[in-house]
């Protein structure tokens, strides 16, 4: 935690720090990219997440509460020079991907500003890793301008029942997406109908299968 840490627990009760994805992305991010505005991002910590272990990382939040959601701008790290893959390893284990990249786009124009990727912390090495309830969002711009700094953002979250949650709260445009596939089997005894529906969103479902 730094000098200009935001003193959040002598804030108006319900006073919080929820942007929304687009926010995020189109605000923050990019003003961090585009380097010149330290003041109007200052809100957020520029912290590498992997030179921490996720239970380190709260304390290094510029935002303290009693929220258990943490944002950070971290430098893009790669394993190897030719920058493909990146880099997600701590000294105690590994950042995981699960489920497939989300597409953040614009309220206003529809255009795509981001990819954000979802990944669970694991203690150890693969493949022996041990699932903990530490997950994290990381946003990565795919916008492009001149000069721009090479910086990701990440959210932090610290799940009180060890699952991987989908968050809640962004944009309306981006929420259908935010949904893992599920599959629900329901059935009458009374008339024998049964049916099957899989990949649900708030928008629509997408194959409904009567037998």
């Amino acid at each position: 935690m730094t000098s200009s840490t935001v003193p959040f627990p002598s804030a108006p009760k319900g006073y919080g720090f929820h942007p929304t994805d687009e926010e995020l992305i189109n605000h923050f991010l990019k003003l961090k990219m585009m380097g010149g505005y330290d003041h109007e991002v200052a809100i957020i910590a520029e912290v590498d997440v992997c030179n921490s272990e996720p239970w380190e990382l709260p304390g290094l939040s510029e935002i303290q509460s009693n929220d258990t959601v943490w944002y950070f701008f971290s430098p893009r790290n790669y394993k190897y020079s030719n920058r493909k893959q990146a880099k997600r390893t701590t000294k105690a284990g590994y950042w995981k991907l699960t489920g497939n990249d989300r597409i953040i786009r614009a309220m206003s124009t529809g255009e795509e500003i981001a990819k954000k990727k979802s990944l669970v912390f694991y203690k150890g090495r693969v493949p022996n890793g041990v699932r903990t309830n530490w997950i994290m969002h990381e946003y990565n711009p795919t916008f492009n301008f001149h000069n721009q700094k090479d910086f990701v953002l990440c959210k932090l979250k610290k799940n009180s029942d060890d699952k991987l949650t989908y968050e809640e709260g962004g944009s309306s445009s981006n929420m259908a997406s935010d949904f893992p596939n599920i599959v629900t089997e329901v059935s009458s005894s009374m008339n024998h109908t049964q049916f099957i529906v899989t990949r649900c969103s708030i928008k629509h479902i997408k194959y409904l299968h009567f037998f």
